[in-house]
């Protein structure tokens, strides 16, 4: 009976030391470290969207894929709109040689009447020389008239050389009332070419006009190739595909959600810290991490971002704002702790469990 009774006794003694040990571990453990039980993996999760009406013809991804920034994910029809491409592709093209045939017009116009005005301007230039030598002659023909005239009156010379020379200087008077007539002509002729310039601004009007229509097709053109582009929906991240919402030859409203994804890269753990708990909390403090998806395993993780206001300020409205005294709830407070080594799948919503070291007692070491 002794024995039985020095047995029970160390037992007991046993289990009490065991029990006290424990209570000093969990102690230990509730001074040094923030736990919270319900965490989850959060993400910036995109929705893609259509900014236009229309009907799917491919969906070229699969729940699950991988994709890059710029990706084409969606293809909607766009047939009415190659066809209106098309259109003005053609309406352009024509509209372009328009204006090519004004310029060649100008360029002709231009070559032509520069060298029509310097060959009249040489051709008046000429005349007038030639003029210049008639004066000149006609000068001396006069003084020659004067001279003979006197011979005559003296009885120097005969009556018959005199009207040789009266003949000359008509002549002479003649050849110079032609030779201004032609000047004057071709001068005519001069401004009639010059004028002839005026087509010339008519044909700028035209090119003017043209070209305006050209900027107009080719701004039509790129609206409606910007449009037939928003019908090719692109990854606007690197990330996986969560979820597709739509199905090929379904036809969508725009801002209808198609798809949805997340970058993997860019995850993190979210817990809620009771108030009680936020002042032992800093940031860059290290943080151990179980997953129910990995009992048997643990990671680890750095507070990277402790909030600035609760949850329920969060998601209770303004009006209930009031009545919160009288509840006295505890609140919590969002923290984001970084995943610093991952497990091998990681989809936002996992259940997780953190344990945040509050003081630096090697557990992670």
């Amino acid at each position: 009976m002794q024995v039985r009774r020095f047995i029970l006794r160390v037992v007991s003694i046993f289990f009490v030391l065991l029990g006290a040990t424990f209570a000093c571990y969990e102690l230990f453990h509730w001074m040094t470290h923030v736990y919270e039980f319900d965490a989850r993996i959060k993400s910036d999760l995109t929705r893609v969207s259509s900014k236009v009406n229309g009907t799917i013809d491919k969906i070229l991804v699969n729940e699950g894929d991988q994709v890059k920034v710029g990706d084409l994910l969606i293809i909607m029809n766009g047939e009415g709109i190659n066809h209106q491409i098309n259109a003005l592709d053609a309406e352009l093209n024509g509209q372009k040689a328009k204006t090519k045939k004004f310029k060649a017009q100008k360029l002709n116009l231009d070559v032509e009447l520069n060298a029509q005005i310097s060959t009249k301007n040489e051709e008046i230039k000429s005349l007038k020389v030639e003029l210049k030598a008639l004066l000149t002659r006609e000068t001396l023909a006069i003084k020659k008239l004067e001279r003979t005239k006197y011979l005559v009156s003296k009885n120097l010379t005969s009556k018959k050389n005199l009207d040789i020379d009266q003949d000359y200087l008509l002549n002479l008077s003649g050849q110079v009332y032609v030779s201004e007539a032609e000047i004057k002509v071709a001068q005519m002729e001069l401004m009639e070419i010059i004028a002839k310039r005026s087509k010339i601004n008519i044909l700028d009007q035209d090119i003017i006009i043209s070209d305006i229509a050209v900027r107009r097709l080719v701004a039509q053109l790129q609206e409606l190739e910007v449009e037939l582009e928003e019908r090719r929906i692109r990854s606007p991240v690197n990330g996986i595909v969560d979820i597709v919402f739509k199905n090929q030859g379904e036809y969508i409203e725009d801002a209808s959600e198609i798809l949805v994804l997340h970058d993997p890269e860019n995850i993190w753990i979210e817990a809620n810290i009771e108030e009680n708990q936020i002042r032992h909390l800093q940031l860059g403090q290290p943080v151990k991490i179980d997953f129910n998806a990995y009992p048997f395993n643990s990671f680890k993780g750095e507070v990277i971002y402790i909030g600035r206001v609760t949850l329920s300020d969060l998601a209770m409205p303004k009006a209930d704002l009031g009545d919160s005294r009288s509840r006295k709830l505890v609140q919590r407070i969002p923290v984001k702790i970084k995943l610093i080594d991952k497990p091998e799948i990681t989809a936002p919503g996992m259940l997780a469990e953190v344990n945040i070291q509050i003081q630096d007692k090697g557990f992670l070491k």
